[in-house]
Order: structure tokens, then sequence, then C-alpha cells
């Protein structure tokens, strides 16, 4: 008797591990697509800071670039939804502009239309169409295993994204974010030149912070060879001669 209890008891703790382990047939599986919003009347304001680096007045002793700051707000707004030309559920999104002024708060400023983006999401991929050149920003699912051509759908050459980062929290200014992914685009440096480009996505919110730098530095061809191995050691980014650099970080966002 006591035999038969001791197996009843095993079977019946088999079977309840068995159905606990199983995965809910009803549940879908993350794919992450709440990184990339689509609600209507969404939306988020940058604060935008852009520097240029003037390469047509290069200083003659150092070959160092004046740089050139600018900064700005922009706010990215979801308008509506409509159905492009390959039949494709699509994001009008409106672009506004706050130009800054030190005399007067952005606050104070009206908004300035600028221009109209648009965005796809698919099954498989965020796409954002840019100054009519078309983007995949992100690639579903999203895991830390993913990389994809951000240039595929267009003529530019290609480059790979991927993930560096999945639900991390991240503070920006006065704005806490919990769940932040961070998608790397670009990050090459050589003596002469450097590309770095990363996006950061939060759930439910989407785009709240790019960077972006594109530079180039090369000393004059008459400088002796001690004078370009000294200027060499010198960080790329601390002596463009030419190229641009910005971020753009999430201010506030919200629905209207």
């Amino acid at each position: 008797m006591r035999k038969l209890t001791s197996l009843l008891f095993l079977v019946i703790l088999f079977s309840v591990g068995f159905f606990s382990c199983k995965k809910d047939p009803d549940k879908a599986p993350d794919m992450g697509y709440n990184y990339f919003p689509d609600q209507v009347g969404r939306f988020v304001v940058y604060d935008v800071d852009s520097i240029y680096y003037d390469e047509n007045n290069i200083d003659a002793a150092t070959h160092i670039a004046p740089s050139i700051e600018f900064k700005f707000q922009v706010k990215e707004k979801i308008e509506s939804i409509y159905t492009d030309n390959q039949n494709r559920p699509t994001i009008r999104l409106e672009r506004y502009v706050k130009y800054f002024d030190g005399n007067v708060p952005y606050s104070q400023m009206p908004w300035i239309f600028r221009n109209v983006w648009a965005e796809n999401k698919t099954a498989t991929t965020a796409e954002k169409v840019e100054e009519n050149i078309r983007y995949i920003r992100l690639s579903f699912p999203v895991k830390a295993s993913q990389t994809w051509n951000g240039n595929a759908q267009n003529t530019q050459d290609a480059i790979n994204y991927s993930y560096s980062s999945i639900d991390q929290p991240l503070n920006l200014g006065l704005l806490a974010f919990d769940s932040v992914m961070q998608v790397t685009q670009q990050d090459e440096t050589t003596l002469i030149s450097k590309k770095y480009s990363i996006e950061k996505y939060c759930r439910k919110v989407g785009l709240i912070y790019k960077e972006y730098l594109n530079i180039e530095s090369q000393p004059p061809s008459g400088w002796s060879g001690a004078q370009q191995t000294a200027y060499y050691q010198i960080p790329i980014t601390q002596r463009p001669t030419k190229g641009t650099k910005y971020t753009m970080t999430a201010a506030y966002y919200g629905t209207e």
C-alpha cells in the first residue's frame, strides 16, 4: 500500500510539472513591435544639437576645421494612417521645428511645419522614409542575435545594423525609461575617418535618442612625416577637417 501511494504521488508530481512547463499556445511571442508604436496622435519632441565642421576655413597651423553649432527642437507626430501604392498601412509622420533663440524659450515659440515622412511596420521590419530614402530601422523579432542591412530598401551601400542591448533602463535628462533597446548602425574608425551612428527605442514610445557622427581628418600633403605622426596621435574627434555630428534626445512625448 505504501509503494502504491508513493507511486501515485510521483505520477501526480510529474503531471503537474509537465503541464506547468508547457508553453501557453494562446500567448503570442514577444516580437518587439511596441518599440515602434503606430497609434495616431502619438508624438515625441526632441532636442537636437548639431555641429558642422567647416572645411573651407581650416586653421592653417593646426589643420582643424572650425565647428559651427545649431540647436533646435523637432516634433514628430503620427498624424494618420493611410494605404500606400503597395496596399500597405502607412504612417504619415508630420514633422515640426522650433529654432533655438537664446532670448526666447522653446515653450513660447510656435511650431513651424517642416515636412512629412512615412513609416511602415510589417511583420518583420520597421521602415522609415526620410527625405525620400527608405531605411529599415528595426528588424523583428527584436533579439540580441538579429542583424540586417539597414539600406536594403534603397540604393546606398549595405550597412549591417544590430541590436546592442534590449530592455534596459535609461535616464535621459528628466525622463526615465525602463525598457530601452539600442540599435548600432555604424561604428567604424580609421586614422582618417570615423562613422558612428546609434538609435535607442523605448517600448510604447518609439525613438528616444539618436547619435550620428561622420567626420574626416587628414593632414596637409606638404607636412613632414613627423608632423603627420603627431597629427594622427590626436584622437580623430579632436581634429576633424570636415563632417557633421548631431544628437536627438527626447524632451517629452504624449498623445494629442
